[in-house]
């Protein structure tokens, strides 16, 4: 992950890397992850418009990802043909021709 490599890069001044290094370990700590069965193979995670929270801080990431020139492409989509997880903050999707996606820079 980009996040990870950028941490261990040394580029980041003390108030960037404490950030990102906060915004992983939320994630770490409130981002559920699959059951042990689930096999993610091609699957995108994908949150969902409900998970405000998540939404919040993967932004965050983003920006400091974007200031230290990492390439980051988000991509957005209404519809998702292939659901094969989902909990309360995200979906697991294997991509499909009937997917409705929205790519924005």
């Amino acid at each position: 992950m980009e996040a990870l490599l950028l941490l261990d890069s040394g580029n980041l001044d003390q108030t960037e890397w404490q950030h990102l290094k906060e915004i992983l370990d939320w994630f770490n700590k409130n981002l559920p992850t699959p059951p042990k069965k689930f096999v993610a193979s091609r699957a995108i995670f994908w949150f969902k418009p409900t998970a405000e929270e998540s939404i919040s801080r993967i932004w965050d990431m983003v920006h400091i990802l974007r200031r230290h020139d990492r390439h980051v492409v988000v991509h957005r989509c209404r519809r998702l043909a292939n659901i094969s997880y989902s909990d309360r903050f995200q979906v697991a999707a294997y991509p499909s021709a009937l997917d409705d996606r929205i790519i924005k820079s």
